[in-house]
């Protein structure tokens, strides 16, 4: 063998060589998580004590929607995303943004009746609510990573609702039915993604319609480069 064709041998194999280690730093090494449970945890419920009543009021509402006849018994929809359907979405970025109180003067508040200008708060009975897509955009990037789609929300049926997000108050005749706490349980990290069990509590009135005092559920969710928690699923278990 020639002494040319030994060099381009050595250089391929160095090439080859090269290239995987690139690979093996960019797609694995670059990615790896230094994952701890218990710190996992922390932080999660450190989240979930900001977010967790405005995010069961999801189970809630869902239970209102599937609510027997004469309405002393919720069915919750066991085993779906209700963090699936846009409008869920909006809703429990709705409720928590009303949580912080930071936001409530920056509400456009009109009559439910003849869509004129009122004043009060965005969760007073006959009041249809608007926010301004900025102020509502970045509560809603916060929570799930991206921007806030106008086309797909869930309308007030106003001129609103072309530049503002409407606030569904879903609250009428749900006194004392609410989470106060949603807790986790337990973390792993699969697939590039944190799967979370979780137990929500109940108010006494609220586990009187749903007929337990508590509930097993999974959270799932990614983070960013800030370490910011990104939902993805909101399951509760039968």
């Amino acid at each position: 063998m020639k002494k040319l064709d030994i060099i381009c041998i050595i250089i391929g194999v160095i090439c080859f060589l090269l290239a995987g280690y690139i690979v093996y730093i960019k797609f694995f090494k670059e990615n790896k998580i230094d994952f701890n449970e218990e710190e996992e945890i922390k932080l999660l419920d450190d989240k979930l004590a900001k977010i967790g009543t405005p995010l069961g009021w999801l189970i809630i509402t869902d239970g209102i929607d599937h609510q027997n006849e004469d309405g002393t018994k919720y069915n919750i929809s066991y085993g779906t995303n209700l963090l699936k359907e846009y409008s869920n979405r909006q809703l429990f970025t709705m409720e928590y943004i009303l949580s912080t109180k930071n936001e409530n003067d920056k509400f456009i508040l009109l009559s439910g009746f003849d869509n004129n200008k009122i004043e009060g708060e965005p969760t007073d009975d006959y009041t249809l609510a608007y926010l301004d897509y900025d102020t509502f955009n970045k509560y809603y990037k916060d929570l799930f990573g991206e921007d806030f789609d106008l086309n797909k929300q869930d309308k007030g049926n106003t001129t609103y609702d072309k530049e503002y997000v409407y606030y569904r108050n879903r609250r009428a005749g749900s006194n004392n039915v609410y989470v106060p706490i949603i807790k986790a349980i337990s973390v792993e990290y699969k697939n590039n993604k944190y799967i979370a069990d979780i137990e929500v509590t109940y108010s006494t009135r609220a586990s009187e319609l749903i007929g337990v005092p508590k509930s097993n559920g999974t959270i799932t969710y990614t983070k960013n480069i800030d370490n910011n928690i990104l939902l993805e699923d909101f399951i509760i278990n039968k």
